[in-house]
């Protein structure tokens, strides 16, 4: 009874393995339509390909100029901190494979960076402002998975319905 409840679960397991790693597949591939300057920071607009989907995140000044160079293969005077990182991984063997913006969560994208050197690899979780300026450097594709978008959409439409609800009237103060 044993080995055939340990086949059932291998076999269950071996089923299931290829759903897990289809999930990863679906991610959408996309780039930098445009960076804005804001008085709160910079608009990033990732556009996907073949695909109507669009993601906007606020990032910070100094990323947006780094993602900005490497996208214009620009050299700045001075090697900024992604520059300083690529010299690392470059003289180390590591190259950046691919950007993956994972989810949002509270408003706050999340992404990892998945380095390669020789069949070795290695996923870091980081910001996705960072995450892009590096992958920017190594002609690195970019990705977000669909459930990102999905938030987005979500957490746009509440903002919308917050802005239409109308304002309580405030209560009178008894004295």
């Amino acid at each position: 009874m044993k080995g055939k409840v340990s086949v059932l679960i291998v076999l269950i397991g071996s089923l299931c393995l290829p759903l897990i790693a289809q999930r990863r597949d679906e991610a959408v591939e996309v780039r930098v339509e445009s960076l804005q300057q804001t008085p709160v920071g910079v608009s990033l607009t990732l556009q996907a390909f073949n695909s109507p989907d669009r993601l906007h995140m606020m990032i910070g000044l100094a990323e947006a100029r780094s993602i900005y160079i490497a996208m214009h293969h620009a050299k700045p005077e001075r090697p900024l901190g992604h520059d300083l990182f690529k010299t690392f991984l470059d003289r180390n063997g590591w190259r950046v494979q691919k950007v993956l913006i994972r989810d949002l969560q509270d408003g706050t994208f999340l992404a990892d960076l998945t380095l390669e050197r020789d069949r070795e690899t290695q996923v870091l979780d980081a910001r996705p402002s960072d995450a892009m300026a590096m992958g920017l450097r190594y002609g690195a594709k970019i990705y977000v998975n669909p459930q990102v978008f999905e938030e987005q959409r979500k957490s746009d439409g509440e903002q919308e319905q917050e802005k239409d609800a109308k304002p309580s009237e405030p209560e009178q103060l008894k004295l």
